[in-house]
């Protein structure tokens, strides 16, 4: 469950300052698929950002579970980045150099785990996107459409609850966006939380739900058909 309270941010250029969000409430509730979407500039990035803890809240709450992630720092904010969300990104974050394998498992390592383990982990992630078989591949011979695959089996390799997908059809081509949503969809279906930031209508209509930001501000929160 996440309860977001209120919540703006301010951000300075120079002399002159503007805020992203202006006070923004929403709650979304444990297996919900919701759509985050609007103009660019609407705040939508903000708002995940804030979730994922990526940025900071100038005032307002972001409760997850009854915690208030906004008031975490330090030990407990990474804690909360590696065991409660996967962040899948618009330009996938892979290492180039890294082996399929090595950049699924970079999660588990970051959180100490390591042996025999992990590779059935790494491996279940990866048949679940449908790319066990380049599990040996560097990241830079994958097409697009494949990186960002192995991005979400990044993602969920640790079993997350929540997982913000920040534009993740942003840089692929049709059919790519297609098979990227169902996945994304496949992980709803499995109970997952799905957090997606979109301005493409059709990819936003493929969700359950659909938040409309304009101007730092929510504007509509409707189910979708």
């Amino acid at each position: 469950m996440i309860s977001i309270r209120d919540v703006k941010k301010k951000y300075k250029t120079g002399r002159k300052s503007f805020f992203a969000l202006k006070g923004v409430s929403l709650e979304i509730g444990e297996g919900e698929f919701v759509a985050i979407t609007g103009k660019s500039g609407s705040g939508k990035s903000t708002l995940l950002n804030m979730i994922g803890t990526l940025d900071t809240v100038t005032s307002g709450s972001i409760f997850v579970d009854g915690e208030n992630i906004a008031s975490l720092s330090g030990k407990r904010i990474a804690e909360y980045r590696n065991k409660k969300v996967g962040f899948v990104f618009q330009s996938f974050y892979l290492e180039p150099s890294y082996t399929v394998y090595d950049n699924v498992e970079l999660p588990l390592v970051l959180s100490g785990r390591t042996g025999r383990k992990n590779k059935k982990l790494v491996s279940d992630a990866l048949e679940a996107v449908g790319l066990l078989s380049k599990i040996k591949e560097r990241a830079h011979d994958l097409s697009g459409g494949e990186q960002q695959r192995v991005a979400i089996a990044r993602a969920v390799v640790n079993d997350p609850a929540y997982i913000l997908a920040d534009e993740p059809c942003g840089n692929l081509d049709t059919a790519n966006s297609n098979n990227i949503m169902r996945i994304l969809a496949q992980l709803h279906d499995r109970g997952k939380t799905v957090i997606m930031v979109t301005h493409d209508p059709e990819d936003a209509m493929k969700a359950e739900r659909v938040v409309t930001m304009s101007d730092g501000m929510i504007v509509s929160d409707t189910k979708s058909a």
